[in-house]
């Protein structure tokens, strides 16, 4: 929606030292129209701020000293960064008041969209990395290990107002993040000889994120059913709701729990056989918001990939596996397709849902309307994402041409991608995100999965 400017100045300088200590630096001045007139995070230029964002990076080549002469070693670096950049990625004219028409009972006006922040600025990050390169056995094995440290400050956000400014929300820079992980990948050729070649590659990655500050706290966010948990000294993005302990096999072993639900009256409405057995975390026998807890975190433990490369006379073969471990989905398909309470179809799972005193299920009876809130956000719809994936496979044919040949090469090749995915995950695709927003990483709202797809194709060349 409409215009914005955008303007920025670069500034480089590269040294070496006897090609073994390498120094770079970077400064950039950058001015966005998008904030506030009163943003103060930079220097003045007429009536705008231009923040500076500077990056220092330097490395250390071991092997080139003469310590390392002797050594076995093909290459050793040290490398370290330091670095300051900016995001002004929040839409056109947010930190200013905007009016938008509005029909009322037939009579047309204006009326505020959102609350103006001039003071809105750039959100700016400051990342810190070390790193290691290596390389033996005449360069057949290289080794590659980066540690980092990322830390957010000024944070954008969302931040919750309360209802009597008739508007649910402002963007603000009441926001801050650390980020912390650490980058390891190995390149081997295990085999080199004339008529055959394997070049095996790996890497791996695992990062550890912490909320370090937001508005009051904790910002809660709905979405698609869900609640999404941030909270100061938790990850980032969790899933917020109800833990569940199975369901109800009768009425008198509900009876026993003794566990109720408020009605919209304030009546208390006692849960019965067939009734989700949910868990009270505050022990005072009714079952509310003052439950809810952390019931799954879509940050993965670790991820990474894996490659082969086999080359056999004209024959050559690459294939890449992905996996991520650790990660949790909230899967929203089967939340609507399980839930029994209106007229939507419903997964065959179903069919093994609660019907008779003393019968013993995990599926909740069906209930028009779920009065009893059976289909409330909780752990029942959170599933395990991890997942190993042949992401490509690919065979290749060099057809031998004679040097008098009108060509110069003709391949033909073959390639398969997502051809394989193991997964406990019960929906389509194990890397859903409804949407590009990190609050929506890790949900699956049903859109297309990745497909499995084969292409042929011949490269000539003249």
């Amino acid at each position: 929606m409409g215009e914005w400017n955008w303007l920025n100045a670069y500034l480089g300088a590269n040294y070496g030292f006897k090609d073994k200590l390498f120094l770079s630096l970077n400064m950039a001045l950058d001015g966005s129209s998008r904030f506030g007139v009163k943003a103060a995070n930079g220097l003045t230029i007429g009536d705008r701020q231009f923040p500076l964002f500077p990056s220092l990076a330097a490395a250390w080549l071991l092997s080139s000293e003469k310590f390392m002469s002797a050594s076995s070693i093909d290459l050793l670096k040290l490398r370290v960064s330091y670095g300051i950049s900016g995001n002004d990625d929040i839409g056109n004219y947010t930190s200013r008041y905007i009016y938008i028409g509005q029909n009322l009972l037939g009579a047309q006006g204006a009326v505020r969209k959102w609350i103006s922040n001039p003071e809105l600025q750039w959100e700016t990050v400051t990342r810190l990395n070390a790193g290691l390169d290596l390389a033996f056995w005449k360069e057949r094995v290289t080794l590659g290990l980066d540690v980092y440290s990322n830390r957010t400050t000024n944070m954008l956000v969302y931040q919750p107002l309360q209802t009597i400014t008739g508007f649910s929300s402002t963007l603000s820079n009441g926001g801050e993040l650390k980020n912390n992980g650490i980058e390891a990948s190995a390149n081997v050729r295990i085999i080199n000889k004339v008529k055959f070649k394997w070049d095996f590659g790996a890497n791996i990655s695992s990062y550890k994120n912490q909320i370090v500050a937001v508005p009051n706290n904790a910002i809660y966010t709905d979405f698609a059913g869900a609640t999404i948990l941030t909270a100061v000294g938790q990850s980032a993005n969790q899933f917020y709701g109800y833990k569940t302990n199975g369901v109800y096999a009768s009425d008198a072993e509900a009876t026993d729990a003794g566990l109720s639900k408020e009605n919209n009256d304030g009546a208390l409405a006692a849960f019965k056989g067939g009734d989700v057995r949910f868990v009270d975390q505050n022990g005072d026998k009714v079952i509310d918001d003052k439950d809810r807890t952390v019931i799954g975190d879509p940050n993965p433990d670790f991820f990474g990939g894996v490659s082969n490369r086999f080359i056999w006379k004209g024959f050559e073969v690459n294939a890449l596996f992905t996996f991520s471990v650790g990660n949790e989905i909230y899967n929203y398909v089967r939340h609507r397709l399980e839930s029994q309470s209106g007229v939507e179809n419903q997964l065959q799972s179903v069919l093994n849902s609660w019907r008779l005193d003393g019968q013993q299920t995990n599926m909740p009876k069906a209930t028009w309307g779920d009065p009893m809130g059976n289909n409330r956000f909780s752990d029942r719809w959170i599933e395990d994402g991890s997942y190993l994936r042949l992401r490509s496979l690919n065979l290749t044919y060099n057809l031998p041409l004679k040097a008098t040949a009108a060509f110069k090469s003709i391949a033909v090749s073959v390639t398969g991608n997502n051809l394989f995915t193991a997964t406990k995950y019960l929906g389509y695709d194990p890397e859903f995100g409804a949407s590009q927003s990190p609050l929506a990483q890790g949900i699956d709202t049903g859109l297309d999965p990745l497909f499995k797809n084969v292409v042929l194709g011949v490269r000539i060349g003249l």
